[in-house]
């Protein structure tokens, strides 16, 4: 399988590559007053409104640094009624790839962090995967994407 890595801090994260639409610099957004802090604003992406996430924010506590290397991963996210809408993820260092087997992987406690799933190591350290289905609780997933599940029910 092919991950996309990147920075929370000083760790290391994976994210899929089949859930990636694309990775695109990282823009200026427009807030989305009354949204939690991990909720970074909203993004015209093709004609489509994207809610975006600081990834750091929402793991390490800590908005993603403004770096050259800090992107926006937009992603497909299916939401709980089943329909698909895309999400985008800020994340610092997004810069490689890396291709691992399922076995490399194994499972921790991720307490509270339900988007975080298991670990692999590698020459560079520890690498934890990002969780997509598991990034939105029902209530922020409402907030967000409110209109669009109104909409298409």
């Amino acid at each position: 399988m092919l991950f996309i890595i990147f920075r929370l801090g000083q760790e290391q994260y994976a994210l899929e590559a089949e859930h990636i639409i694309e990775v695109i610099p990282r823009l200026p957004l427009r807030p989305q007053p009354g949204a939690p802090d991990f909720v970074a604003g909203l993004l015209n992406f093709r004609g489509k409104v994207v809610p975006v996430l600081d990834l750091g924010t929402l793991t390490v506590g800590a908005a993603c640094a403004d770096l050259l290397s800090t992107r926006i991963i937009l992603i497909h996210y299916t939401l709980r009624g089943g329909l698909k809408r895309i999400l985008g993820l800020i994340a610092e260092s997004v810069t490689d790839a890396v291709k691992k087997e399922p076995g490399q992987f194994v499972t921790v406690a991720s307490g509270q962090a339900q988007h975080l799933g298991k670990i692999a190591l590698d020459e560079s350290g520890m690498i934890q995967c990002i969780l997509p289905e598991q990034l939105l609780p029902q209530s922020i997933e409402t907030l967000l994407f409110e209109e669009t599940q109104s909409t298409e029910a």
